[in-house]
Order: structure tokens, then sequence, then C-alpha cells
């Protein structure tokens, strides 16, 4: 998934911020990150965004435990 996370971030934070305040911005926050999301929903991108955390998390650890053995001379 390529998605600007830096963006999706700061509308978020935007529309939570609109929200919690109760104040009338909180639609436009809302329709703005609708905008950003396209046709995908904000749980769609949720559960994207953490199945790529699953994936990097795993191919970390995976190196890691590739240099650990490479420095222990078990390579």
């Amino acid at each position: 998934m390529t998605i600007d996370k830096q963006k999706l971030q700061k509308l978020l934070w935007s529309d939570v911020a609109a929200w919690k305040s109760g104040c009338d911005s909180w639609k436009d926050a809302s329709e703005a990150l609708g905008d950003f999301l396209g046709e995908k929903t904000v749980e769609e991108v949720a559960l994207e965004l953490l199945d790529e955390n699953d994936r990097l998390t795993k191919l970390l650890g995976e190196t890691i435990g590739g240099l650990a053995s490479k420095v222990a001379g078990n390579d």
C-alpha cells in the first residue's frame, strides 16, 4: 500500500480535534480525510497499515536474527 502516512496522520488528528471540540469544522475535516482516502474507508486503511506493520516487524526480526548469527560466526 502506498499512502502518504504523514498527511494521513495530520488529517486524522485534525478530524479528531475538530470532533472533540464539537465545532462546525468537523464536517470539513472529515470531508478532507474522505477526499484523501478516496474509495477506502478509515478502517480499511487502518487494517492495511496493521498488516504492513506486522510484515515490517517480522522482516526486522529476521534481519536482526541474521545479523546476530553472523556476529556469532554461525552463518
